[in-house]
């Protein structure tokens, strides 16, 4: 059974030759501009090899996207799910900043309650 996390390399190389090709470029610009050889870029595409993070760091940085936008479908999903999370919330909160928003939940939720209930 596959996990959420796994990664599937076909799926890989499509989505960065849909943004090479999207961009207008031949897989061997695209290698140079990713300080790889085109015979590389080519089995990356085709995604009969993996390449180092450093690789596909490279990649995403020279085409504007992340990581997620490379391995998964619903990279944008994903952004949306975690900056939402409660966790992406309390993200850089200090701890009174997190125990104002805490309590604002719990009254808030207090609230929808007692008018669920009208």
């Amino acid at each position: 059974m596959k996990s959420y996390c796994d990664i599937d390399l076909k799926k890989v190389g499509m989505r960065i030759r849909n943004e090479r090709k999207t961009r207008g470029l031949t897989q061997t610009q695209a290698g140079e501009q990713a300080f790889i050889s085109s015979q590389y870029w080519s089995l990356i595409e085709s995604g009969r090899e993996r390449a180092s993070v450093s690789t596909y760091l490279r990649i995403t940085k020279m085409f504007g996207l992340t990581l997620d936008d490379i391995f998964y479908n619903d990279a944008v999903t994903m952004r949306l799910h975690k900056a939402f999370s409660i966790e992406g919330l309390l993200n850089g909160c200090t701890i009174s900043e997190r125990a104002i928003i805490s309590e604002t939940m719990f009254a808030l939720k207090e609230v929808l309650e007692r008018n669920r209930l009208l």
